[in-house]
């Protein structure tokens, strides 16, 4: 394993151990419409996103600003499942082909979530009607099933939509890496868009680059280093033949960094 492969996994199992009962109790428990946006507000007492949403929020913000989209390839526990579900061997090389051609297309699903999930927190999550309990909840650990019983007991449709969207994303993860994050997350999606003006991200030296197209072929979200769904994992820094590829200060492309970003696309 690579060092920054090895920092990563480190990166990644402390952020999960920290959230990591946050992300089940919100995928499955959370008596909001849209879980991890209204926590401080919640009647479940037990769940830890009511302290640990706003230092992440802040957290996730400043992260946004300085590495864009980094939280996803360094700190998303989502993330973490998605690669070790992308360990299980995939279909053949055939299959890979044909769904690199849809790639592109099936990248733009990301943007439509997204906009659901921002109308659905506006419509559910602020109506207490639409809550699936009011008063206060104290249930047992994430391993106790008796608490998901008697949340899905008082739930309603959130539940189903949600546990429907954790199989695609689990089943997806074992067909295509990392396929929620490529296609699905909803965060994913805004913080892409930092990625175009984050301080830091990764840089390719054109003068050095050999274009052997390994990246985006082999990178876990099948796109090029830098671009806006690219989540600095590194791998393309470590595994590039002509170690073209760096971490730096983000500049803006220049025409002839353009043009010849534009003629790979083609080719």
């Amino acid at each position: 394993m690579q060092p920054i492969t090895i920092w990563r996994r480190i990166s990644q199992l402390a952020a999960f151990v920290i959230t990591g009962e946050w992300l089940a109790i919100g995928w499955l428990r959370c008596p909001f419409g849209v879980p991890f946006v209204s926590c401080p507000s919640c009647p479940s007492t037990d769940c830890p996103g009511r302290y640990l949403l706003i230092p992440t929020a802040v957290l996730l913000g400043l992260s946004a600003l300085l590495f864009g989209r980094g939280f996803c390839g360094w700190a998303c526990p989502m993330g973490l499942v998605e690669d070790v579900l992308s360990k299980v061997p995939k279909p053949g090389r055939g299959f890979k082909d044909r769904w690199a051609r849809a790639d592109s297309l099936l990248k733009w699903l990301k943007w439509p979530m997204l906009a659901l999930v921002v109308a659905a927190v506006f419509i559910y999550n602020y109506q207490p009607e639409h809550r699936s309990w009011e008063y206060v909840v104290r249930t047992g650990s994430i391993f106790n099933l008796e608490a998901y019983k008697l949340a899905w007991a008082m739930g309603g449709g959130a539940y189903a939509i949600r546990f429907a969207l954790l199989i695609v994303a689990l089943l997806g993860g074992l067909l295509i890496t990392r396929f929620w994050c490529r296609y699905l997350c909803p965060l994913g999606a805004l913080l892409s868009l930092f990625n175009r003006f984050s301080l830091f991200g990764l840089r390719r030296d054109l003068d050095t680059c050999v274009c052997c197209d390994k990246y985006p072929r082999e990178c876990i979200q099948y796109t090029r280093p830098g671009s806006g769904d690219c989540v600095l994992c590194g791998d393309c820094v470590q595994g590039c033949p002509a170690k073209s590829i760096r971490w730096g200060l983000r500049k803006r492309a220049t025409g002839a960094d353009d043009r010849e970003q534009q003629k790979q696309q083609a080719s």
